[in-house]
């Protein structure tokens, strides 16, 4: 019966893989929103409602704040072990290049989609399995040998260079992970959703919701200790850094 954490997941794609892990009654799910009582909750709280009894939990995390971190264990039964934590919660504003980029802009997407990541992983430690599946939710945007080739467009700079310091951050966990007893098994990836028909991806994605979370659920459910560390697109391509 497999445990599974997802950040940000009030819409989208995180909405998507708590929807897809739902179908199964062996699964537990702990869907993790910035508020209870802030945004729209109803097509999640609609997903709890037709599940099974405490198959699936919303808590309430801001991943941009390392208080609201800090608060989630209080929230999980003190028996919780975690199968896969999926690090989907991110943000996408401001347009600018880095000729234009502001400081605030920059600073939002660090701390959100980088930072978040770091402590929700430094947090939720304890409860992993020995044998745990890591999954930083990133993008191609965050790829500098895409950019290079001219495969992405240098633009939303600030976006970039988060999801590319996300990347190295999920090859720093998967080697240090193997230095914590008793976690030496645990898995870190980070994966690239593809460009999905949500808020986020804009009115040009390609790509529908469901595919997309069927995809890395998939990709997830077939990792294996040498794929520590990878960089990996939804249908499990293997994606230049």
């Amino acid at each position: 019966m497999p445990t599974y954490v997802i950040t940000g997941a009030r819409m989208g794609i995180g909405l998507g893989y708590v929807k897809e892990l739902s179908k199964s009654p062996s699964n537990t799910v702990f869907a993790l929103v910035r508020s209870l009582t802030k945004g729209d909750l109803s097509a999640l709280q609609e997903i709890q409602a037709s599940s099974a009894p405490g198959q699936v939990s919303i808590l309430e995390c801001d991943v941009s704040s390392p208080e609201s971190v800090t608060k989630l264990p209080a929230q999980l039964p003190s028996d919780t072990i975690i199968d896969v934590l999926i690090n989907n919660a991110a943000i996408l504003h401001g347009d600018e290049d880095s000729l234009t980029l502001k400081p605030e802009t920059l600073h939002e997407h660090i701390q959100t989609n980088v930072l978040g990541p770091a402590l929700i992983f430094q947090t939720l430690l304890p409860y992993l399995s020995p044998t745990a599946k890591v999954v930083n939710i990133s993008s191609g945007l965050g790829s500098m040998q895409m950019l290079l080739d001219g495969r992405i467009h240098a633009d939303r700079t600030a976006y970039s260079v988060s999801k590319a310091a996300l990347n190295m951050l999920t090859v720093h966990q998967s080697k240090q992970v193997k230095t914590v007893a008793g976690k030496e098994a645990v898995i870190v990836v980070c994966v690239d959703p593809g460009w999905v028909k949500t808020e986020m991806g804009g009115p040009n994605a390609v790509l529908r919701v469901e595919d997309s979370a069927q995809g890395v659920l998939k990709v997830v459910e077939g990792l294996k200790s040498e794929d520590s560390g990878g960089f990996f697109l939804y249908r499990g391509d293997k994606l230049d850094w």
